[in-house]
């Protein structure tokens, strides 16, 4: 037996709040977590909406039923099958998303701010260190950062970023231990962030976000 590819055309949707001109100078690029769709993801984020501000909800490319009723759908960013590919793919989907979004706005003068949630948390390190962009603010939401991105040759660019870990005191998917390891991890390698915990689980709180935001 032969495993073999094909390369094809899929088409990608995000959602979108505010507009892309001449006045934009914030914009945030928010990934969700496993089983969740952008379209509802995103309306945590309305709060930051102050006209100047545009936020983009890119959704993971797997979409899949959720539960034994197949009414509920969610969508994935990756599994642990063909697990390079899909890292691959994603980064290849959102440099073109940003690429366009900047080509709207018209300008680069801009800050940018990449929050992932969850999953979305690796989705998001992974593409900032496979792009040429300028991330102002990293923010992982719940998630972690993963091992391949805590690389040597990544370090400088570790450096340009101000990195953000933010956890929830009673996130059921987080355990103490899982906090104490991650930490001792991110501090072996001397990664410089902040760490914002909040009273809540494995949620984004839209009033703990502006708080958040209201720091960079």
């Amino acid at each position: 037996m032969l495993k073999k590819y094909i390369a094809v055309n899929k088409k990608a949707r995000y959602y979108q709040i505010g507009n892309a001109n001449k006045d934009t100078s914030t914009l945030w690029v928010v990934l969700h977590g496993y089983a969740m769709l952008s379209e509802f993801f995103i309306k945590k984020f309305e709060t930051l909406d102050n006209g100047k501000t545009l936020i983009i909800a890119p959704e993971g490319l797997n979409r899949f039923y959720i539960g034994e009723s197949y009414q509920r759908v969610g969508a994935s960013w990756m599994t642990k099958e063909e697990r390079e590919s899909d890292i691959e793919e994603n980064s290849t989907y959102l440099n073109a998303l940003i690429e366009n979004i900047f080509k709207e706005i018209g300008h680069d003068n801009v800050q940018l701010n990449i929050l992932g949630f969850s999953q979305g948390g690796a989705t998001a390190c992974r593409w900032v260190f496979r792009s040429k962009m300028k991330v102002d603010n990293l923010i992982l939401w719940a998630g972690d950062v993963p091992k391949d991105t805590l690389t040597k040759e990544n370090k400088a660019k570790w450096k340009t970023i101000k990195t953000h870990l933010v956890m929830g005191k009673k996130d059921h998917l987080i355990s103490e231990e899982m906090k104490a390891m991650f930490i001792k991890l991110v501090s072996q390698y001397e990664l410089n962030y902040k760490l914002t915990q909040y009273d809540g689980d494995h949620r984004i709180y839209p009033e703990v976000l502006v708080k958040l935001a209201q720091t960079f």
